[in-house]
């Protein structure tokens, strides 16, 4: 008797997975310890060397980090806009690569998601996906055609919390309802402030490198004036409110006010926006046209000080799986839009201009409050927590080309190299990606994203 009540606190069950030598890092708090998971959820955390001493398999994260899995707010998981199962579990093991472990699929697929067929139809697929949670968004109005709401309430009702017609919302009126509809559903509306809700929307940013180009510029204050036209639906309406993918720094003055004011208002960047500048496209490559386009190293800056003081919630990775036969156009007919689920991660967090916490925060912690998804990505390392968890090795060169397996054919990332490295992702206590290479390849298609 006196044998059992002395490890009375040891689980049940031997730990099937067990992370080591690691330093977890949570919001305001680091510590190094060892994680234990048992049947998909965290069930010790020790000090180091402290833990279970049998288990099944382990993960070395001598000098590594380890956090919560990312989540990522915008993400389009299909090919070209049209749902295929094949599609979706290679973009689900791109992600998984990049560190995530839940993606908030945008709705606007072939047709767009705004009924609940539509989203039977994505959970379904998602299901066949195991690399990676997804999560399906709905469009705001029906159709995406900006004419009237979807049926938000039946959306919601069914456990859609993000609508977004994943564009410009060009009727103020209409945004207003949306915010007040949305508001007691417990749900956000999403809206990426464009020109092109003035009729100013063009691929490149105005200015010289524009001009010297001879392709059609967007004025960094249309943007602005968009999100301010957003802004003045949520202090009309008291809704909650996100501004998706930012590209100037009056866009970021923008928010910050609002934050200020105490507006339910919350906003993203893709990692791109804060690497690259306009002058990156002079060269007409179409890797380079981007939605919203690129803009200076001023707003390149203030992006990324809105990261670091908060102002920018989250970092997106704005993937969109494209076939590369689409890029090859003219610069100005080209589609925006990269496969960029695997370098978004190591972008941020290898930026020197942007700190580890506030890395983490944009890619993980954040956006799982915002989406309401904590139980899949962006949660505390307890015990009892569903096992969601990334290592980062932070000085790990890499390059996308020497990766023995890479799903991303469209990126303009192949031969950058990349400082920091997610080595292991594990989804509900299974690894997706274990030493830097996906577990599950055998089972995917041939098919690349």
């Amino acid at each position: 008797m006196a044998e059992a009540e002395a490890h009375s606190d040891e689980p049940a069950q031997r730990p099937m997975l067990v992370i080591t030598g690691g330093e977890i890092v949570e919001r305001g708090h680091r510590r190094h310890a060892d994680i234990a998971v048992t049947d998909g959820r965290i069930a010790r955390v020790d000090p180091p060397g402290q833990g279970p001493l049998t288990h099944a398999d382990e993960i070395d994260a001598t000098g590594c980090v380890v956090a919560s899995g990312f989540v990522d707010l915008c993400a389009r998981v299909a090919e070209p806009l049209a749902l295929d199962s094949d599609i979706m579990q290679i973009t689900a093991m791109a992600a998984a690569m990049g560190g995530y472990t839940a993606l908030v699929a945008q709705p606007d697929t072939d047709p767009p998601l705004d009924r609940l067929g539509q989203l039977a139809e994505m959970r379904r697929l998602a299901a066949s996906a195991p690399s990676c949670h997804v999560v399906a968004a709905a469009t705001v109005t029906a159709g995406r055609a900006g004419a009237q709401l979807a049926p938000m309430a039946e959306l919601a009702g069914a456990g859609v919390r993000w609508f977004t017609d994943a564009g410009p919302q060009a009727d103020w009126g209409l945004l207003c309802r949306a915010l007040q509809y949305a508001s007691p559903l417990g749900a956000t509306v999403a809206v990426r402030p464009s020109g092109a809700a003035l009729g100013m929307a063009a691929p490149m940013h105005e200015g010289a490198v524009s001009a010297r180009m001879g392709v059609a510029g967007e004025p960094a204050d249309a943007e602005c004036a968009a999100v301010a036209a957003a802004m003045s639906a949520v202090r009309r309406t008291g809704g909650r409110l996100h501004l998706d993918r930012l590209s100037a720094a009056g866009s970021v003055e923008l928010v910050r006010a609002a934050k200020a004011d105490g507006l339910d208002v919350s906003a993203s960047v893709t990692a791109e926006h804060l690497l690259f500048v306009d002058a990156d496209a002079a060269g007409f490559d179409t890797l380079m046209r981007a939605e919203p386009p690129y803009r200076t190293a001023r707003d390149r800056e203030a992006l990324a000080a809105g990261v670091n003081d908060r102002t920018i919630d989250a970092v997106v990775s704005a993937h969109t799986p494209l076939p590369p036969h689409d890029k090859d156009l003219p610069f100005d007919e080209a589609p925006p839009g990269i496969a960029s689920l695997e370098t978004c991660g190591a972008i941020v967090l290898g930026h020197p201009d942007i700190e580890l916490d506030a890395a983490l925060d944009a890619l993980s912690w954040r956006p799982a409050e915002l989406a309401g998804v904590q139980h899949l990505g962006g949660g505390p390392i307890e015990p009892g927590q569903p096992a969601n968890l990334v290592v980062i090795d932070l000085d790990r060169p890499w390059t996308q080309i020497d990766r023995q397996k890479s799903f991303a054919r469209v990126s303009p990332h192949h031969h950058r190299p990349m400082r920091a490295q997610v080595t292991d992702t594990v989804i509900e206590g299974s690894w997706s990606v274990r030493s830097g290479c996906p577990a599950t390849v055998a089972a995917l298609t041939a098919g690349t994203t």
